[in-house]
């Protein structure tokens, strides 16, 4: 009788140890469950894209996810003016224009824009590099006349000196930018002048969403840059400084020299594959709520 009333008792313990770890494994598993959501990142800088193929011209502009216009471009086709080429190769976008005139971007929701920024009651048109949504860019051209992958990502590399280039030109690397019909063989003959004032091209944009303010330090270490000062109204898409004279559209120190009569390494294609085109939102570096 004793020894049943043991193994009983023996049973009771085993079944509330066993009850016990249980509700730790539970309980466990949650807290692994909140420490992922809450170690997720939130997107704040929008980075627009495109490519002029007639022109052989990249476009692009940064700004906030909660500044005071969405400057969203990914909406077809556009048109754009183009005006004075800087000296150092960065070609501003005069007039941005689709099929109902000039492009228009939408003002935000007062509870999506920044504490430190006024909310505006209506839509802003496109007036200009230099404005809201300025959009900006450059020739992709390598020294003897080709364009492949690695030139895009070289262009805006030497040409865009804002932060948050880091944390963005992952979106060049992942595109078919300088691939297929868009490649161009090095001393290949075909007729081309580069932009003027005035001219016109045709630009399809793509729009990704980047974290930015929890990659600054990934992109301080790659290069040091910085995005523009005012981050939250909008017009990021002009660097503070338009980068290094003589840097596009030459060899960078890694390439043979020009005087050997053959093109450097960057004349070859690009052997990567595309890695898929970026998707298509959260507060800006500076401007957290």
């Amino acid at each position: 009788m004793r020894t049943r009333r043991r193994i009983g008792a023996i049973g009771l313990v085993l079944i509330a140890l066993l009850a016990g770890s249980g509700m730790a494994w539970a309980q466990t598993d949650e807290d692994d469950v909140i420490e992922i959501e809450d170690s997720e990142d939130v997107a704040d800088t929008l980075f627009n894209f495109g490519y002029d193929i007639m022109n052989r011209l990249l476009l692009w502009n940064l700004s906030a996810l909660d500044g005071i216009y969405d400057c969203t471009l990914e909406n077809g086709p556009l048109t754009a003016t183009y005006g004075e080429t800087s000296e150092t190769g960065l070609v501003p976008v005069d007039e941005l224009e689709g099929a109902s005139g000039a492009v228009e971007f939408p003002n935000r929701p007062a509870d999506q824009v920044a504490d430190d920024l006024e909310p505006a009651d209506s839509p802003i048109a496109y007036s200009g590099a230099e404005g809201e949504c300025g959009v900006s860019g450059g020739e992709v051209s390598g020294p003897n006349g080709q364009v492949n992958h690695g030139m895009f990502m070289k262009l805006f590399n030497s040409l865009y000196d804002g932060r948050g280039r880091g944390c963005v030109v992952r979106y060049l690397a992942q595109s078919d930018l300088g691939k297929g019909e868009q490649q161009v063989q090095a001393n290949d003959t075909t007729p081309f002048e580069s932009v003027e004032a005035g001219d016109t091209g045709t630009v399809d944009f793509t729009s990704a969403e980047a974290d930015c303010e929890h990659g600054r330090k990934a992109s301080e270490q790659d290069g040091g840059a910085e995005l523009d000062a005012q981050a939250g109204n909008g017009s990021n898409g002009k660097p503070d400084h338009a980068g290094k004279p003589d840097n596009v559209g030459k060899p960078d120190q890694a390439g043979k020299p020009d005087d050997s009569g053959k093109p450097d390494d960057s004349g070859k294609p690009e052997s990567r594959g595309s890695a898929g085109s970026p998707g298509n939102s959260g507060s800006a570096p500076g401007h957290n709520k």
